[in-house]
């Protein structure tokens, strides 16, 4: 064809049709941005790499993950295993700068004073009648925060009553104690002291702070049981009352050489220690504290029943809780894929499969039933659905001031009432 002879119509056709022709290799190439489409199924399906920070090893989340990214192409995820004790630190560190991860893991206690730095569950997903009735009660308590769900758990771990079968089967003590005055009772039976006075057995380990594990909890679960609140609607402290103060001299009265159930001192090891050592018949911890105690004595032969109940009020089954949920950071720049990794793993299948490899209870209603009477978990299964715990503005804070009223009472520094009193008045 000669140009040339062509019409002027002829010719302004033709140059139409050249830049159509361009622009769909153009758009087919991918060099116009925006264009190019993904499809699911196709080569050119979209990229997202999340990273993720727990805090179990990562032989735990690995066939999670990997059966994930089988089934959602263009979806990476980096699993990064980080200490508890350090989390919190590194965690700011990283948000500060800008970086970080999409998924993260956040102490139960932690919102108050990080919300600002995390994306919540978007309102269409996840309603929080949804999660009152998918999760245990103290979900919602802790992870509903300004009317928003910040936050899921895989989780739920609860202070229980750690017994040395040994040193019961010797005594003849058949059955261990279900409620507190049981709990002294028997605590004060299993008491042994040389003709000094100085305690060679505990029957227990509670009654000071600097030497027993999960004293700031104990405490806490002892006033929650009187029927305190220990705080207010905002974070301030209210435990200075009558029930505050009776659980206060309940607990510091293991401590007190004066009291007929006189069983603890400073002088001993620290509790998990002294517990797996069998210097000490009956121990106050969670079901993390398993791997500690069986680390430091593999032949210990022990039990763990439901952490005792106040005789008056036996209808009201109170227990402490300690966990981690999985949320998401404002940082994100994938906050809708990282919530959809959450869901997938927070579904009962996966879920079951993580509580399995990781040797934790269930947070998901669903999961309890079927695990209650499980060997290793059974215990904290139950207690689960009846776990509370507080509102906190600053739970480092508020656990180091209520360790310094209990050495303050205990070591003779202050009275009770004074030390219960300088103690509300720092937590705000």
């Amino acid at each position: 064809m000669d140009i040339k002879n062509l019409t002027k119509q002829q010719k302004i056709l033709f140059g139409f049709l050249a830049i159509i022709v361009i622009f769909i290799l153009l758009v087919i190439l991918g060099v116009i941005p925006g264009l190019k489409k993904n499809s699911p199924g196709g080569s050119s399906t979209a990229t997202v790499e999340l990273e993720f920070w727990g805090i179990d090893k990562e032989s735990v989340f690995s066939p999670l993950i990997e059966a994930y990214q089988a089934s959602n192409s263009g979806v990476t995820i980096n699993y990064v295993q980080v200490d508890p004790d350090e989390y919190e630190e590194k965690l700011i560190d990283a948000l500060a700068s800008r970086r970080g991860p999409d998924v993260l893991m956040i102490k139960h206690n932690w919102l108050p004073k990080h919300f600002e730095k995390l994306y919540p569950i978007p309102a269409a997903s996840l309603s929080v009648k949804e999660l009152k009735e998918a999760f245990v009660d103290v979900v919602a308590d802790d992870m509903v925060y300004q009317q928003k769900i910040w936050g899921l758990p895989l989780w739920i771990d609860t202070l229980a009553l750690y017994y040395n079968k040994d040193i019961f089967n010797s005594a003849g003590v058949a059955v261990p104690p279900t409620t507190w005055q049981e709990f002294q009772s028997i605590s004060r039976s299993l008491t042994e002291k040389n003709v000094n006075g100085e305690i060679q057995r505990a029957g227990a380990a509670i009654g000071t702070s600097s030497n027993i594990n999960n004293s700031a909890d104990i405490l806490s679960l002892l006033m929650l049981q009187t029927g305190s609140t220990i705080t207010n609607g905002n974070g301030s402290a209210v435990f200075n009352d009558t029930l505050g103060k009776q659980a206060a001299n309940f607990y510091t009265s293991f401590a007190n050489p004066a009291s007929l159930y006189y069983c603890w001192n400073g002088s001993l090891p620290e509790s998990i220690t002294a517990f797996a050592q069998g210097k000490v018949a009956m121990l106050l911890g969670y079901n993390s504290d398993k791997a500690l105690i069986e680390a430091k004595n593999p032949y210990l032969n022990y039990g763990v029943v439901a952490m005792p109940q106040s005789v008056k009020n036996p209808e009201v089954v109170k227990n402490y809780a300690d966990y981690w949920a999985l949320t998401v950071s404002a940082n994100s720049q994938n906050t809708i894929p990282a919530w959809n990794f959450i869901f997938y793993l927070v579904n009962s299948q996966q879920a079951k499969q993580y509580l399995a490899s990781a040797g934790k209870a269930p947070a998901l209603r669903v999961l309890i039933s079927g695990m209650q009477k499980d060997e290793g978990v059974g215990v904290f299964a139950k207690q689960a659905l009846s776990a509370k715990t507080w509102l906190q503005n600053n739970p480092e804070n508020n656990s180091a001031v209520l360790k310094t009223m209990i050495e303050s009472i205990v070591r003779g520094y202050l009275t009770l009432d004074n030390a219960i009193n300088q103690a509300a008045s720092q937590i705000k």
